[in-house]
């Protein structure tokens, strides 16, 4: 009796020390996503959703057409259904915070800008709840909390959670689609078609979301021991993907020419150049993509996110891999090798690499303690701290507060504000030397025997950049 009380005790000490760091977890990535949300920094993309969004409260028309917004800008109000269902889904979220009582300062300061931005707060902190889900899933709760850490500080999704843009609405579905498309004993044809319509939700808000069309065969293909494929399931998934589609972009549906020209205009657009996000021979991008996810996330958390998908393939866990690895792989490679490199165009795979990543640590930690495997969950906790500190010391603290609470660009014009006192008899610049433009004019200026010009460049860091300031020497 002693024993077992004891037992049980223990097991109950073991239980609230997990939900205590699942709460612990949660909390560090809603404050990273939610911190200075409500400052001045943005995104030219941002005025998308204000414009679309309010035009959509304002008239009650609430088709998604860039082009039906008046205020929008002129490079970007044209016939275009992209970030659809994101759309729909922010103007959604308004009118359920509209019934909040308490919340009319709030929701009419600036249009209502600030609850589109808290919008992608909400879901990207969802998203980290998503990874833990997942991640236990996958490895049992070492893997879990590890994974849900990880993706709470991981540079590039705090930085989808600032922006109202669609980046954190896809990654909250592409887990979602995966957590449903997970293989169980009995599949759900339920859990499976609900995967097929969320994916169609998804190609709603971006054309190349069909690259996950695939996701629920996995749990029908590998159906346990039922042995039941259920034929009428698989007939009914295209199905499901159309409804998804159409609940996120019904305007779309009722207007397909206009949706195949914003995809054909969004193709262009990748098939051209785009300084500073190119290189200047128009080359594949790959190296700017590995470049941009080591510098980021870190060495040791790739290292470990390969030995995490080679430890799912050592182990034949044929499933498992295919929904983790297979969407990586299918995105970095595609845009890897595009011309163009958006990193947000891989956020929402991010979580699933971070999990493999989990995967290979706790993979590590039972080897370390393979004498003592208890000790186990202990030693993959210290390794995923480990790999998490630097990413939020090197990248994700800065960004959150040195970008975002505004203190950069204060910094920035003070330092303009005393070299401008300082040359106040030069004419002041502020140029982008993605093109030999400003040169040109500098070359004029100097040639008229004007005099001496203080110029603030804009440097991305980029081949355009350097080039050009290669020039002027």
């Amino acid at each position: 009796m002693i024993l077992r009380a004891a037992g049980e005790h223990d097991s109950r000490l073991r239980r609230v020390a997990w939900w205590a760091g699942v709460v612990a977890v949660l909390l560090l990535g809603f404050g990273l996503r939610g911190a200075h949300y409500h400052e001045g920094y943005g995104h030219p993309d941002e005025a998308i959703t204000t414009e679309v969004v309010g035009h959509m409260r304002s008239s009650g028309d609430w088709d998604t057409n860039w082009a039906k917004a008046p205020n929008l800008e002129a490079g970007l109000r044209y016939d275009q259904y992209n970030f659809s269902s994101h759309l729909l889904a922010t103007f959604g979220f308004y009118r359920l915070v509209k019934i909040l009582p308490g919340t009319t300062g709030w929701r009419s300061a600036d249009g209502g800008f600030w609850v589109y931005r808290f919008f992608s707060v909400l879901l990207a902190a969802l998203a980290v709840g998503l990874a833990i889900h997942v991640g236990w899933r996958t490895g049992g709760k070492a893997v879990a909390l590890g994974a849900g850490l990880v993706v709470g500080v991981a540079p590039i999704l705090v930085q989808d959670a600032h922006f109202s843009r669609p980046e954190a609405f896809v990654t909250v579905l592409t887990l979602a689609a995966v957590a449903l498309c997970w293989p169980t004993e009995r599949p759900s044809p339920a859990r499976v078609l609900g995967a097929a319509a969320v994916i169609g939700l998804l190609v709603a808000c971006k054309i190349s979301m069909l690259a996950l069309a695939w996701l629920p065969l996995v749990p029908w293909w590998t159906r346990g021991k039922s042995g039941d494929r259920r034929g009428w399931v698989l007939a009914a998934m295209p199905v499901a993907l159309v409804v998804g589609f159409a609940l996120g972009a019904p305007g779309a549906v009722a207007h397909p020419h206009v949706f195949v020209h914003g995809v054909q205009h969004l193709m262009d657009q990748y098939a051209g150049l785009h300084p500073p996000h190119s290189h200047m021979n128009g080359g594949p991008v790959g190296d700017l993509l590995a470049g941009y996810f080591v510098a980021t996330l870190g060495w040791p958390v790739v290292l470990a996110m390969l030995w995490g998908a080679g430890v799912l393939l050592w182990q034949r866990r044929w499933a498992e891999f295919t929904l983790l690895v297979g969407p990586v792989v299918l995105f970095a490679g595609y845009f890897a090798t595009r011309g163009v490199f958006f990193e947000r165009n891989l956020s929402h795979v991010v979580p699933l690499a971070l999990i493999l990543t989990m995967v290979g640590i706790v993979a590590v930690a039972k080897w370390v303690v393979r004498a003592h495997p208890r000790g186990t969950a202990w030693v993959a906790g210290g390794l995923a701290i480990a790999v998490s500190v630097p990413m939020l010391v090197r990248v994700t603290w800065p960004l959150v507060q040195i970008e975002f609470s505004g203190e950069g660009a204060r910094r920035h014009e003070a330092f303009e504000r005393d070299l401008r006192t300082k040359y106040a008899t030069a004419e002041f610049k502020d140029v982008q030397l993605l093109n030999d433009g400003p040169l040109a004019e500098l070359d004029q200026h100097w040639r008229a025997g004007k005099g001496p010009v203080l110029l603030r460049v804009a440097d991305y860091h980029d081949e355009w950049t350097a080039y050009n300031l290669g020039q002027m020497k």
